[in-house]
């Protein structure tokens, strides 16, 4: 289930890099990126198959992870608790919200790969699942870049379904939406994502996504959730009037306080707007849930604790207790924190030497709320790369992540990052690691 790059003929990987590198600059204009040295030549090709598969296995572990929190709590506040978050952990959360499949409106699990072997590491479950507007755009501009080529031609290149085009789907079914209804996709101008700083400017940068959502027959515009209003009436606006939907794309975690964010709140809580998705789903992302599925293997039916068995990584809730096995295993191991996001706070045992091992885990033990997970030997993916000062090309192994979409149930494209020559194991693009879309083979 890896990269065929290296069972292509050479014909077919010359062709690739030849048409990558007249059309990168074009591919990934506009693509969210803090890496400024590098991007790469070509687009990791996966075959329809491995595709498939990945994204069966998202969705039963997304199931799994749903079935473990409905094993312990049955609302949205009793699964807070159970987690141990304290009130406001999660912003705008009902409490009272009943759990259900409703929450698994938008999933993205982080598969590494060992040996060929699929592992889940991670499972982001919420609607703010970025990338899928820069995927989907790479794909098919690289696959209009190798059109016409005869030798690229026969390899019959196809993109995944469309994430940007499947979660509009998921929003209109899920909000049961009207051509009448005006949605928005409102994001946070407080938040990593490079650019987003800047409101006007996103703005600006996501109106092709706008354009899409009116090409579906939305009537869609996007906006920064701090600019949020409430009229006299109590309806949620933006720039040009009142909305009746919200596709929330900013995670519901540390938000900064703003009188637009108490305005959504308000609006949510009285019903004078829908959003997809309830903050609740964020709850379904953390780690602890991971060390849940291995404790609860023996109540699993066989089928699915075999998936667990095989497919996540062993993972425990950190505690006193562990410290010294812990310890002692440090070359098999990875400490995460397990309410956070984007790589932080994360230490990876074989990377470290056992003082920055131990006083990672000490400090873990003291603030709460770590998991650790068994360390994943990551298989390489071969690619080339462009050095955007030099302009010279470099080709590199380095450990990479896909994480397949799945937006109501439906899979939909998938969101490539993969680390640069020299750098560290850690796959984040908050620090240098580099996104692409997804190109399959029959």
């Amino acid at each position: 289930m890896t990269d065929v790059w290296n069972q292509l003929p050479e014909a077919t990987r010359t062709a690739l890099v030849k048409r990558g590198t007249a059309a990168w600059r074009e591919v990934f204009d506009g693509v969210a990126t803090h890496n400024k040295e590098w991007r790469p030549l070509r687009p990791p090709i996966m075959s329809a198959t491995s595709y498939r598969s990945m994204t069966e296995l998202s969705a039963t572990v997304a199931r799994l992870i749903l079935g473990a929190c409905l094993r312990r709590a049955t609302t949205a506040g009793e699964l807070r608790r159970a987690l141990g978050m304290p009130v406001g952990y999660i912003d705008l959360l009902d409490e009272g919200l009943p759990l259900s499949e409703d929450l698994l409106g938008g999933v993205r699990a982080d598969i590494l790969l060992s040996t060929g072997t699929p592992y889940v590491v991670e499972a982001n479950i919420d609607s703010a699942l970025g990338g899928a507007h820069d995927s989907d755009g790479v794909a098919h501009r690289f696959l209009n870049a190798y059109a016409g080529d005869p030798v690229l031609d026969e390899l019959g290149l196809t993109a995944p379904a469309s994430a940007v085009d499947a979660r509009y789907e998921a929003v209109r079914s899920a909000l049961q939406l009207t051509g009448n209804d005006r949605l928005a996709m409102v994001f946070t101008t407080g938040g990593t994502y490079p650019g987003s700083q800047d409101g006007m400017a996103m703005i600006k940068l996501l109106e092709p996504f706008s354009e899409r959502g009116r090409e579906l027959g939305m009537d869609m515009r996007v906006y920064p959730v701090e600019w949020l209003t409430l009229d006299a009436d109590g309806r949620l606006c933006v720039d040009d009037g009142p909305i009746d939907a919200v596709l929330r794309m900013f995670v519901p975690q540390g938000m900064k306080p703003s009188d637009g964010l108490d305005a959504l709140g308000t609006a949510v809580a009285g019903g004078s707007v829908r959003m997809f998705t309830a903050t609740a789903s964020w709850l379904l992302a953390s780690k602890t849930i991971l060390a849940w599925l291995w404790s609860d293997l023996y109540e699993l039916d066989p089928a699915d604790a075999e998936v667990v068995r095989q497919h996540v990584p062993r993972t425990e809730i950190l505690s006193a207790g562990l410290r010294d096995r812990v310890l002692a295993d440090r070359n098999q191991l990875v400490l995460k924190p397990n309410g956070s996001y984007g790589g932080v706070g994360v230490v990876v045992g074989p990377e470290v030497d056992e003082a920055t091992w131990a006083n990672a885990i000490e400090e873990a033990l003291s603030e709460g709320g770590y998991i650790v997970q068994q360390h994943i030997d990551v298989d390489r993916l071969t690619m080339q790369f462009v050095n955007l000062e030099t302009e010279e090309t470099q080709e590199a192994d380095v450990p990479f992540c896909v994480a397949p979409y799945l937006f109501g149930g439906t899979p939909a494209g998938a969101y490539l990052r993969f680390t640069v020559p020299g750098a560290g194991p850690v796959v984040n693009v908050g620090q240098g690691a580099l996104t692409s879309g997804l190109l399959l083979v029959p």
